[in-house]
């Protein structure tokens, strides 16, 4: 099991959208944006909350977006285009660095829940198959069984 693809899990159990995806796009493979597509084509059939968190998303990344397309103009979205937000760090939007604020946040969260249950999930799940929420199920299931820490992250 990749320490990432447990930390993503954890993580997305706590996102208002997990269990649109579950319910809408089941057996949709995880990555490339693909959940997000399939989300975007059932955009009438979700849930308020998870409306609510995708309109909040894109207020931040609005934000962004306006400082990248003046501070950067030209670059391509993803590790060019960061390497050039942080080089104009100085000169972005308070909105903008909010965002990018909230987001390293979540980050640091995702790492810590992936250290605090990596044991656990080595442990406790070893042969379960990765992905669409099986491993932070198997968490769950043996929440019972898990470390302090672990167990503290795992809803």
């Amino acid at each position: 099991m990749t320490l990432l693809l447990a930390l993503l899990i954890a993580q997305a159990a706590q996102h208002p959208c997990m269990e649109d995806a579950k319910r809408l796009c089941p057996g949709v493979q995880p990555g490339q944006g693909r959940i997000a597509a399939c989300l975007k084509e059932h955009k009438a059939e979700m849930s308020a909350a998870c409306k609510a968190r995708i309109a909040e998303f894109r207020e931040g990344a609005q934000a962004c977006e306006a400082d990248a397309e003046k501070l950067c103009p030209g670059t391509k979205p993803g590790r060019e285009r960061s390497a050039c937000m942080r080089e104009h760090k100085e000169q972005v939007s308070h909105e903008c660095r909010e965002f990018f604020a909230k987001a390293m946040d979540a980050n640091a969260d995702m790492r810590a829940a992936m250290r605090a249950c990596r044991a656990d999930a080595q442990k406790l799940c070893k042969d379960v198959k990765p992905g669409e929420g099986r491993v932070l199920e198997c968490l769950q299931q043996h929440k019972g069984e898990l470390s302090g820490d672990c167990a503290a992250r795992v809803p």
